[in-house]
Protein backbone atom coordinates (compact mmCIF):
# COMPACT_ATOMS: atom_id res chain seq x y z
CA UNK A 1 0.00 0.00 0.00
CA UNK A 2 1.30 3.00 -0.93
CA UNK A 3 0.76 6.36 1.32
CA UNK A 4 1.25 9.86 -0.33
CA UNK A 5 0.81 13.10 1.37
CA UNK A 6 0.30 15.79 -1.14
CA UNK A 7 -1.81 16.14 -4.39
CA UNK A 8 1.61 16.54 -6.32
CA UNK A 9 2.39 12.92 -5.15
CA UNK A 10 -1.41 11.99 -5.61
CA UNK A 11 -1.35 13.09 -9.42
CA UNK A 12 1.36 11.19 -10.52
CA UNK A 13 0.20 7.63 -9.15
CA UNK A 14 -3.59 8.64 -10.94
CA UNK A 15 -1.39 9.72 -14.07
CA UNK A 16 0.05 6.21 -14.51
CA UNK A 17 -3.15 4.56 -13.00
CA UNK A 18 -5.83 2.97 -15.40
CA UNK A 19 -9.40 1.20 -15.07
CA UNK A 20 -11.68 1.90 -12.02
CA UNK A 21 -10.45 3.71 -9.17
CA UNK A 22 -12.55 3.23 -6.39
CA UNK A 23 -12.57 6.24 -3.12
CA UNK A 24 -13.38 5.55 0.60
CA UNK A 25 -13.04 9.46 2.30
CA UNK A 26 -12.58 9.24 6.10
CA UNK A 27 -11.97 10.77 8.65
CA UNK A 28 -9.68 7.72 10.40
CA UNK A 29 -10.47 6.18 13.88
CA UNK A 30 -11.88 3.35 11.09
CA UNK A 31 -14.20 0.68 12.22
CA UNK A 32 -15.81 -2.26 10.50
CA UNK A 33 -18.30 -0.13 8.63
CA UNK A 34 -15.39 1.68 6.89
CA UNK A 35 -14.11 -1.44 5.87
CA UNK A 36 -17.13 -2.18 4.55
CA UNK A 37 -17.08 0.47 2.39
CA UNK A 38 -13.28 -0.86 1.36
CA UNK A 39 -14.39 -4.30 0.44
CA UNK A 40 -17.12 -3.18 -1.79
CA UNK A 41 -14.46 -0.55 -3.47
CA UNK A 42 -12.02 -3.73 -4.10
CA UNK A 43 -15.25 -5.58 -5.38
CA UNK A 44 -16.46 -3.42 -8.02
CA UNK A 45 -12.80 -1.44 -8.84
CA UNK A 46 -9.59 -2.09 -9.98
CA UNK A 47 -7.82 0.19 -7.72
CA UNK A 48 -9.29 1.20 -4.10
CA UNK A 49 -8.32 4.52 -2.76
CA UNK A 50 -8.96 5.57 1.42
CA UNK A 51 -8.05 8.89 2.89
CA UNK A 52 -8.13 10.34 5.93
CA UNK A 53 -8.40 13.72 6.83
CA UNK A 54 -9.86 14.78 9.95
CA UNK A 55 -11.61 17.74 8.28
CA UNK A 56 -12.05 21.23 10.79
CA UNK A 57 -14.62 22.63 8.92
CA UNK A 58 -16.71 20.10 9.76
CA UNK A 59 -16.69 20.71 13.53
CA UNK A 60 -18.43 23.75 15.25
CA UNK A 61 -16.25 25.58 18.15
CA UNK A 62 -17.91 23.53 20.76
CA UNK A 63 -17.61 20.47 19.44
CA UNK A 64 -14.96 17.72 19.58
CA UNK A 65 -12.40 18.67 17.01
CA UNK A 66 -9.89 18.69 19.60
CA UNK A 67 -10.46 14.75 21.36
CA UNK A 68 -11.99 13.26 18.32
CA UNK A 69 -10.35 9.53 17.99
CA UNK A 70 -7.31 9.15 16.11
CA UNK A 71 -6.09 5.88 15.52
CA UNK A 72 -3.61 6.29 12.26
CA UNK A 73 -1.35 3.61 13.46
CA UNK A 74 -4.23 0.28 13.58
CA UNK A 75 -5.95 2.45 10.68
CA UNK A 76 -3.01 1.92 8.29
CA UNK A 77 -2.60 -2.07 8.98
CA UNK A 78 -6.15 -2.45 8.55
CA UNK A 79 -5.79 -0.93 5.29
CA UNK A 80 -2.64 -3.09 4.95
CA UNK A 81 -4.44 -5.95 5.47
CA UNK A 82 -7.48 -5.30 2.93
CA UNK A 83 -4.94 -4.71 0.16
CA UNK A 84 -5.59 -1.08 0.12
CA UNK A 85 -3.59 -0.06 -3.23
CA UNK A 86 -3.47 3.78 -1.95
CA UNK A 87 -4.03 5.62 1.58
CA UNK A 88 -4.02 9.49 0.51
CA UNK A 89 -2.91 11.49 3.97
CA UNK A 90 -3.13 14.81 3.59
CA UNK A 91 -2.59 17.40 6.38
CA UNK A 92 -4.94 20.89 6.99
CA UNK A 93 -2.04 23.08 4.97
CA UNK A 94 -2.47 20.40 1.84
CA UNK A 95 -5.91 20.19 1.56
CA UNK A 96 -6.74 24.43 2.70
CA UNK A 97 -3.76 25.60 0.73
CA UNK A 98 -2.15 23.85 -1.66
CA UNK A 99 -5.60 22.00 -3.07
CA UNK A 100 -7.19 24.76 -4.93
CA UNK A 101 -10.84 25.63 -2.96
CA UNK A 102 -14.06 24.64 -5.16
CA UNK A 103 -17.57 26.41 -5.47
CA UNK A 104 -20.09 24.39 -3.96
CA UNK A 105 -23.55 25.07 -5.80
CA UNK A 106 -26.12 25.82 -2.23
CA UNK A 107 -28.74 23.76 -1.47
CA UNK A 108 -31.35 23.70 0.79
CA UNK A 109 -30.81 19.99 1.99
CA UNK A 110 -27.67 21.29 3.95
CA UNK A 111 -30.60 23.06 6.18
CA UNK A 112 -32.54 19.95 6.96
CA UNK A 113 -32.26 17.05 9.80
CA UNK A 114 -28.46 17.29 11.02
CA UNK A 115 -28.20 20.66 9.11
CA UNK A 116 -30.57 22.27 11.79
CA UNK A 117 -28.47 21.10 14.65
CA UNK A 118 -25.51 21.36 12.97
CA UNK A 119 -25.85 24.82 10.25
CA UNK A 120 -21.61 24.28 9.17
CA UNK A 121 -21.37 20.83 8.65
CA UNK A 122 -22.56 19.90 5.03
CA UNK A 123 -20.86 23.25 3.67
CA UNK A 124 -17.56 21.65 5.03
CA UNK A 125 -18.47 18.19 4.31
CA UNK A 126 -18.80 19.02 0.82
CA UNK A 127 -15.86 21.63 0.61
CA UNK A 128 -13.14 18.75 1.22
CA UNK A 129 -14.62 16.02 -0.58
CA UNK A 130 -14.75 18.20 -4.13
CA UNK A 131 -11.61 18.94 -2.90
CA UNK A 132 -10.98 14.80 -2.60
CA UNK A 133 -12.47 14.19 -5.59
CA UNK A 134 -10.21 16.91 -7.72
CA UNK A 135 -7.36 15.28 -6.33
CA UNK A 136 -8.09 11.54 -6.30
CA UNK A 137 -10.09 11.72 -9.70
CA UNK A 138 -12.38 8.25 -8.73
CA UNK A 139 -14.61 6.44 -10.98
CA UNK A 140 -16.69 5.33 -7.94
CA UNK A 141 -17.00 6.53 -4.58
CA UNK A 142 -18.44 4.70 -1.59
CA UNK A 143 -20.64 6.39 1.40
CA UNK A 144 -22.32 4.26 3.93
CA UNK A 145 -26.20 4.50 4.50
CA UNK A 146 -25.83 5.96 8.13
CA UNK A 147 -25.05 8.97 7.08
CA UNK A 148 -27.85 9.41 5.12
CA UNK A 149 -28.49 13.07 4.94
CA UNK A 150 -24.86 12.92 3.46
CA UNK A 151 -24.96 10.87 0.95
CA UNK A 152 -27.84 12.66 -0.91
CA UNK A 153 -25.98 15.65 -0.36
CA UNK A 154 -23.12 14.36 -1.87
CA UNK A 155 -25.50 12.75 -5.04
CA UNK A 156 -26.95 15.94 -5.75
CA UNK A 157 -23.49 17.57 -5.38
CA UNK A 158 -21.94 15.17 -8.24
CA UNK A 159 -25.12 15.83 -10.45
CA UNK A 160 -24.77 19.56 -10.26
CA UNK A 161 -21.05 19.87 -10.16
CA UNK A 162 -21.38 16.98 -13.47
CA UNK A 163 -18.62 14.78 -11.56
CA UNK A 164 -18.25 11.61 -13.53
CA UNK A 165 -18.34 9.88 -10.29
CA UNK A 166 -20.84 6.66 -10.00
CA UNK A 167 -21.84 6.90 -6.23
CA UNK A 168 -22.51 3.61 -4.14
CA UNK A 169 -24.77 3.22 -1.49
CA UNK A 170 -23.42 0.91 1.11
CA UNK A 171 -25.95 -0.77 3.90
CA UNK A 172 -25.03 0.09 7.61
CA UNK A 173 -22.88 -1.78 9.84
CA UNK A 174 -24.22 -2.57 13.31
CA UNK A 175 -22.93 -4.53 16.40
CA UNK A 176 -24.21 -7.57 17.65
CA UNK A 177 -26.89 -5.23 19.61
CA UNK A 178 -28.13 -3.31 16.68
CA UNK A 179 -26.21 0.26 17.76
CA UNK A 180 -24.89 1.45 14.01
CA UNK A 181 -20.58 1.82 13.88
CA UNK A 182 -19.27 4.92 14.57
CA UNK A 183 -15.88 6.06 15.13
CA UNK A 184 -17.56 8.47 17.53
CA UNK A 185 -18.33 5.14 19.53
CA UNK A 186 -14.89 5.06 21.19
CA UNK A 187 -16.15 7.34 23.45
CA UNK A 188 -17.90 5.14 25.05
CA UNK A 189 -17.41 1.53 27.36
CA UNK A 190 -18.55 -1.84 25.75
CA UNK A 191 -21.08 -1.24 28.67
CA UNK A 192 -21.88 2.04 27.75
CA UNK A 193 -22.35 0.88 24.01
CA UNK A 194 -24.98 -1.57 25.11
CA UNK A 195 -26.93 0.68 27.19
CA UNK A 196 -26.50 3.34 24.34
CA UNK A 197 -28.26 0.49 21.48
CA UNK A 198 -31.42 1.07 23.12
CA UNK A 199 -31.70 4.02 21.25
CA UNK A 200 -31.63 2.16 17.59
CA UNK A 201 -33.76 -0.55 18.79
CA UNK A 202 -36.04 2.15 19.79
CA UNK A 203 -35.99 3.94 16.28
CA UNK A 204 -37.07 0.47 14.47
CA UNK A 205 -40.00 0.43 16.50
CA UNK A 206 -41.31 2.92 14.14
CA UNK A 207 -40.77 0.16 11.22
CA UNK A 208 -43.06 -2.10 13.29
CA UNK A 209 -45.78 0.67 14.41
CA UNK A 210 -45.90 1.53 10.25
CA UNK A 211 -46.03 -2.03 9.64
CA UNK A 212 -48.87 -2.07 11.89
CA UNK A 213 -51.19 0.32 10.06
CA UNK A 214 -49.82 3.27 12.27
CA UNK A 215 -48.69 6.20 9.12
CA UNK A 216 -49.24 9.51 11.42
CA UNK A 217 -46.14 11.04 11.77
CA UNK A 218 -47.12 13.15 14.66
CA UNK A 219 -48.04 9.87 16.35
CA UNK A 220 -44.71 7.66 15.81
CA UNK A 221 -42.72 10.77 16.60
CA UNK A 222 -44.55 10.67 20.43
CA UNK A 223 -44.24 6.95 20.86
CA UNK A 224 -40.75 7.49 19.87
CA UNK A 225 -39.90 10.13 22.49
CA UNK A 226 -41.96 8.03 25.00
CA UNK A 227 -39.93 5.06 24.29
CA UNK A 228 -36.92 7.00 24.57
CA UNK A 229 -37.19 8.75 27.75
CA UNK A 230 -37.00 5.37 29.36
CA UNK A 231 -33.10 5.90 29.37
CA UNK A 232 -32.81 8.57 31.36
CA UNK A 233 -29.02 8.81 30.08
CA UNK A 234 -30.07 9.83 26.41
CA UNK A 235 -31.13 12.97 25.38
CA UNK A 236 -33.17 13.62 22.26
CA UNK A 237 -31.71 16.02 19.50
CA UNK A 238 -34.17 15.70 16.42
CA UNK A 239 -36.48 12.85 15.61
CA UNK A 240 -37.36 13.28 11.55
CA UNK A 241 -39.75 11.63 9.05
CA UNK A 242 -39.35 13.22 5.66
CA UNK A 243 -39.71 13.18 2.48
CA UNK A 244 -36.60 11.11 1.30
CA UNK A 245 -35.52 13.25 -2.08
CA UNK A 246 -36.36 16.87 -0.50
CA UNK A 247 -36.08 16.16 3.23
CA UNK A 248 -39.26 17.81 4.05
CA UNK A 249 -41.07 16.62 7.11
CA UNK A 250 -44.22 14.57 5.86
CA UNK A 251 -47.06 14.55 7.81
CA UNK A 252 -48.20 11.10 7.24
CA UNK A 253 -45.92 7.98 5.91
CA UNK A 254 -46.17 7.89 2.23
CA UNK A 255 -43.77 7.00 -0.83
CA UNK A 256 -39.89 6.94 0.06
CA UNK A 257 -39.49 8.08 3.40
CA UNK A 258 -36.42 8.35 5.62
CA UNK A 259 -36.73 8.22 9.28
CA UNK A 260 -33.67 9.65 11.30
CA UNK A 261 -32.44 10.40 14.75
CA UNK A 262 -29.95 12.09 16.29
CA UNK A 263 -29.59 11.41 20.86
CA UNK A 264 -27.13 12.46 23.36
CA UNK A 265 -25.61 9.63 24.98
CA UNK A 266 -23.23 10.92 27.97
CA UNK A 267 -22.85 13.98 25.94
CA UNK A 268 -22.15 11.24 23.23
CA UNK A 269 -23.78 12.31 19.72
CA UNK A 270 -25.39 9.12 17.93
CA UNK A 271 -26.87 9.36 14.60
CA UNK A 272 -28.88 6.45 13.14
CA UNK A 273 -32.17 5.82 10.73
CA UNK A 274 -33.51 3.48 8.25
CA UNK A 275 -36.18 4.47 5.05
CA UNK A 276 -39.46 3.18 4.71
CA UNK A 277 -40.90 2.49 0.93
CA UNK A 278 -44.84 2.85 1.40
CA UNK A 279 -47.10 1.45 -1.33
CA UNK A 280 -49.26 4.76 -0.66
Amino acid sequence: MKILKTAKEFFDWRSKTTSFVGFVPTMGALHQGHLSLVNKSKEMCKNSVVSIFLNPAQFSPNEDLKSYPKTLENDIDLLKDLDVDVLFLPDEEEMYVNVKDVDIPPSSLFERLEGQSRPHFFYGVTKIVSKLFNVVDPTHVFFGEKDAQQLIIIKEMIAQMNYEIALVSCPTIRDKNGLALSSRNHYLSINEQLEASCFSRVLLKIKKAIDEGELSSKILKKQFKENLSKNKKIKLDYISIANKKTLNEIDVVAGNVLISAAVYFNDVRLIDNFTYQSST
